[in-house]
């Protein structure tokens, strides 16, 4: 939407927008220099750091677990997974740790109760839980919709996942550390200012947010956009608050294949200092204020 608005443009950024299939690959892409900015999930912020690489999140965009857990029809009841197939985009990826973490919410224990399958999108994981290849996954909107419509069913809905408590950081905006001291800090600011702007207008316009999705993912059934708004945007931080719940869940999932997560702080993932300074100018206020 920011871009679609010009609002990047408006605060001197000409930004090109790639889409990467999962977290893992496009932390690769920033590590690589291949982006700037990479809108991803926290695992592969947590999963990078603790081997090394100085990344930070600088934005929290949303800031728990929203996707629906969905099961071919057979499946009447988590405990009916055992023995069963559950798919993720990459080990170690946002999907993967929100997913061990619910099912082990429910008494389920990866490996010994289900399989996990790297299946890469949420397409790819779509459309194999249709033919029957996996048993169980999360998927968001308009894939979710889309599940509904082919018969899937909504085995833990998401209400469900906010009782069982899965504080997550699910999606953040993350850079190179570097790039918050050096000549790039004003184009992270900037970058924060159009994002901000263009969540602004996703709450505002139903319609106009319909569109830039059917460009985006090509999908042109007005039910299936407007339901994808509906079940969606609410989870979006209106601010890019930083939570530290969400980052300390993954370190205690993540603690349990890599030690080097027992000594860590959440803090140590995160930059709260453009959000901060943005709040102090009153930038983010005015910006909710306009009507």
């Amino acid at each position: 939407m920011a871009k679609e608005k010009g609002f990047f443009l408006k605060h001197g950024l000409d930004v090109e927008t790639i889409y990467i299939p999962s977290g893992t690959m496009g932390m690769q892409a920033l590590l690589g220099g291949e982006a700037k900015i990479l809108v991803g999930d926290g695992s592969s912020v947590v999963n990078a750091r603790l081997r090394g690489a100085r990344v930070k999140i600088v934005m929290g965009l949303v800031n728990y677990y929203p996707n629906l857990f969905f099961s071919t029809p057979d499946i009447k009841s988590p405990v009916d997974l055992k023995g069963k197939k559950v798919a993720v985009t990459r080990i170690g990826s946002s999907s993967h740790t929100a997913t061990v973490m619910l099912l082990k919410k429910l008494g389920l224990e990866e490996g010994r109760d289900y399989t996990i399958m790297q299946l890469g999108s949420t397409q790819n994981r779509l459309a194999a839980l249709i033919k029957g290849l996996i048993q169980g996954t999360t998927l968001s909107a308009p894939e979710s919709i889309m599940a509904r419509n082919a018969g899937m069913k909504v085995l833990i809905p998401s209400s469900e996942v906010m009782k069982l408590g899965v504080t997550f950081q699910h999606q953040a905006a993350e850079v190179m550390e570097g790039s918050l001291r050096n000549e790039s800090r004003p184009f992270m600011k900037a970058f924060a200012m159009g994002y901000l702007e263009g969540v602004r207008e996703v709450y505002r316009s139903k319609e106009e947010t319909m569109q830039v999705l059917s460009k985006y993912t090509r999908i042109t059934d007005p039910q299936v956009l407007s339901a994808s708004y509906d079940e969606s945007y609410q989870a979006i931080d209106k601010e890019g608050s930083l939570v530290e719940g969400g980052i300390q869940a993954i370190l205690s999932e993540i603690t349990k294949t890599d030690p080097r997560a027992r000594d860590a702080h959440p803090s140590d993932f995160l930059d709260a200092s453009i959000i901060s300074e943005l709040s102090r100018e009153g930038f983010i206020k005015a910006l909710w204020s306009v009507k």
